[in-house]
């Protein structure tokens, strides 16, 4: 006969998506992120812009130089901005670095994978089918991180004009992230193909920022700097995702295992490839968790 499963003492018993109980952490989640929180966390991003992106940019030709010795000394730092895990960036590091490898040292600047990039970057065809093209070329990867990488390269390069396609955000194999979540279904972001998903993706990432005004987080002091505003809405998405992860975590979890998760500010940054501020616990704000 077997024996009867015996609950685990860190996750507790719940009724659902209605029990009271996730209202509350989700509410007490909400409460631990603040307008200051999404400014610093745009400023973050304003400061690896300008450090990190700018400096591969040809300011004459408006135009990301990938053949240029400061995209290949920063390329690891680049793979780290656009994907939240270190395991990725080391996946996407490497994949170029073997195929760049493989030519002789007069010809790596002809690599298919730089090629890829300029198309990318730097081509005449609208943004959502240059994305398409992308991940059509680099189809050895899984699909998700490539769409990481290209959203990421476009939007930190150029932020007022793109913006970000993570699986957080929207995840079609999954049907997942925090853009069905604003959005109440995901209905405006089901495509036929990339390109097509892409450009739903800009849309429903435009309409979450007025569920962003009735937040308390869309401050006049954050949308009124011109460079915070080109950031923005990836700054509060971030925040927006990370108290929903956070509060459904510390819904399944007990009190004192919740003192043991990051704090959503720092959830955010990992989400955005932003290094984390070490700061205090605040247990009193996890203790209704």
């Amino acid at each position: 006969m077997a024996l009867p499963q015996r609950q685990s003492h860190i996750v507790k018993q719940k009724t659902g998506p209605d029990d009271p109980e996730l209202e509350k952490s989700l509410q007490n989640a909400l409460t631990q992120i603040t307008p200051d929180d999404v400014i610093g966390i745009t400023d973050e991003l304003i400061e690896r812009h300008e450090r990190l992106f700018l400096r591969c940019f040809d300011s004459a030709q408006h135009k990301l130089e990938v053949d240029s010795a400061s995209f290949a000394l920063s390329f690891a730092d680049i793979a780290s901005a656009v994907t939240h895990t270190k395991a990725n960036a080391r996946t996407i590091t490497n994949y170029f670095i073997l195929e760049s490898n493989g030519l002789p040292l007069d010809m790596q600047g002809q690599a298919p994978a730089l090629q890829s990039f300029r198309d990318l970057l730097n081509g005449e065809s609208p943004t959502p089918l240059r994305v398409a093209k992308f991940v059509e070329k680099l189809n050895a990867l899984d699909t998700r991180l490539v769409l990481e990488l290209a959203s990421g390269l476009l939007h930190n390069t150029s932020p007022k004009d793109h913006w970000l396609w993570t699986r957080w955000l929207w995840d079609p194999t999954t049907g997942t992230g925090i853009l069905p979540l604003l959005a109440g279904s995901t209905h405006n972001l089901l495509a036929d193909n990339l390109a097509d998903g892409y450009a739903r993706v800009g849309a429903v990432t435009a309409l979450s920022m007025k569920f962003a005004e009735g937040t308390g987080l869309w401050t006049d002091e954050l949308m009124s700097n011109e460079k915070r505003a080109q950031f923005a809405n990836s700054a509060f998405l971030a925040c927006a995702y990370s108290v929903y992860l956070f509060g459904t975590t510390s819904w399944r979890l007990n009190r004192e295992f919740n003192n043991l998760l990051p704090s959503l500010p720092n959830m955010a940054r990992k989400l955005l490839g932003l290094k984390k501020i070490k700061e205090e616990t605040n247990s009193s704000l996890r203790e209704g968790l």
